[in-house]
């Protein structure tokens, strides 16, 4: 919205002096305002550039765990320390890590429009999914053996990643900064993984479609911004 001087040209020669002022609360909204209508994007260029490799890793990482516990019939997860179990192990291990870098990328893109809410949701399933990452890279140090940090990790993982993943995807609908059918993968992540788990021994290529299917909205959502042309004053 533009000032008008011939209205209140007191007001507007006080604004004007508070615009010039670094510290003050009105020269950090209009400054805000300002970028998102010219285009400027306000997230961390730097850490949002990790959730699109991120999620790939992740989907490549979960789908070749998948991949592995069918191309040896019979084994599943093989015996601990067997090869089939090393290459499924490490393959989750690379997909955690993916996770990790992706939603800290997510959260960083959508930070300035998704609220608390969404900060929330990203630390508890941050947490959750760090916890899982340790546990699985102790594991595979451990060759199997399991140990009380492996089983506590485990369990506040799964706590955190049903608590975690409904709050972010729930933001992430709400923000609108990717599209809706993203927040909705999001909230159902965890839920359906478990519903899958009831019924077959690894729920692993259902994440992998989940991150795969947030690569593609990241991807087109980074196509669509560089298309976009920024308004010129």
């Amino acid at each position: 919205m533009l000032l008008r001087t011939s209205e209140n040209p007191s007001s507007t020669t006080f604004v004007n002096c508070l615009r010039k002022l670094p510290g003050t609360p009105l020269n950090g909204i209009v400054s805000r305002s300002k970028r998102r209508t010219e285009g400027v994007p306000i997230s961390s260029p730097s850490f949002t550039r990790w959730a699109v490799p991120g999620t790939l890793l992740a989907g490549i990482g979960w789908m070749g765990s998948g991949f592995f516990f069918y191309v040896f019939p019979g084994e599943g997860n093989g015996p601990e320390g067997s090869f089939s179990w090393y290459l499924m192990e490490s393959a989750d291990a690379i997909a955690e890590a993916g996770m990790l870098a992706a939603l800290v990328g997510l959260h960083f893109l959508q930070r300035p429009d998704y609220g608390r809410l969404g900060a929330a949701g990203f630390v508890v399933a941050f947490v959750g999914t760090a916890f899982v990452f340790l546990s699985t890279v102790s594991w595979l140090l451990l060759a199997g053996k399991d140990t009380p940090f492996n089983g506590f990790a485990f369990s506040l993982a799964l706590v955190a990643w049903l608590v975690g993943f409904p709050l972010l995807g729930i933001a992430t609908f709400r923000a609108g900064v990717l599209p809706r059918w993203s927040g909705v993968l999001l909230i159902a992540f965890f839920p359906v993984l478990f519903a899958i788990l009831s019924f077959y021994e690894t729920g692993v290529i259902w994440n992998g479609l989940v991150w795969l299917a947030l690569g593609y909205a990241l991807w087109t959502r980074r196509g669509t911004a560089v298309e976009q042309p920024t308004r010129v004053r």
